[in-house]
């Protein structure tokens, strides 16, 4: 199953280039708080956006250092989510 935010230049349902037993769960239109995803992109976009960087390896880096805390503290994906979904997280507290 995969959450589908029903962006236009995503698949669209019933696509049959879809895998057989990938299902597309569509979310609401004009709903990103239902999608946890977006909050992820702000934190990327918050080290990135309007920066040069010499090359891929700095970017990475870039982006490895601000997106860490997510891995190595699985309860701070919780900030992610709002607190109505917090059951449904896959993080332990």
């Amino acid at each position: 199953m995969i959450v589908w935010d029903q962006a236009g230049f995503h698949h669209k349902a019933g696509d049959a280039t879809l895998p057989e037993r990938i299902h597309l769960l569509p979310l609401p239109p004009y709903s990103p708080e239902l999608n946890p995803v977006e909050e992820l992109w702000d934190q990327a976009k918050d080290v990135t956006s309007n920066k040069r960087f010499k090359g891929l390896g700095e970017l990475e880096e870039t982006l490895n250092e601000a997106l860490r805390p997510f891995w190595e503290m699985p309860a701070r994906v919780l900030s992610l989510v709002h607190h109505w979904m917090h059951d449904q997280a896959n993080a332990t507290v």
